[in-house]
């Protein structure tokens, strides 16, 4: 299939810091040769996506997939680009791959794209 992008939208999700929500900018693009929809997930805040990244899930399986019933865990992959804001320890990477095993969540060291 094409892969063109079927949804963009901005999220705001929970932080440590009770009022200053962090903010991202969301990609759900159309499903790959594997049947798999690909997410892009962009930092707009200076909060790493990738710490808080149970929580931004938990948003996105909710407010988008599960009207489609798509589940996150089995259907999707999901790639955090990295910004200023979030590069350090992943210098050197465009995007990091976040993926479903072993009941959690886990990181992927990097996709350069």
């Amino acid at each position: 299939m094409d892969c063109g992008i079927l949804l963009e939208r901005d999220i705001l999700y929970p932080t440590d810091i009770k009022n200053e929500p962090g903010s991202i900018h969301l990609q759900v693009l159309s499903p790959d040769k594997n049947s798999k929809v690909p997410v892009v997930i962009e930092p707009k805040s200076e909060h790493s996506p990738l710490k808080y990244i149970d929580a931004i899930i938990r948003i996105i399986q909710s407010d988008i997939f599960d009207r489609v019933f798509i589940d996150i865990k089995k259907d999707v992959d999901i790639y955090v680009r990295a910004t200023a804001g979030t590069a350090g320890e992943f210098a050197g990477y465009t995007q990091n791959k976040v993926y479903f095993s072993d009941g959690r969540f886990i990181m992927d060291e990097g996709v350069n794209q």
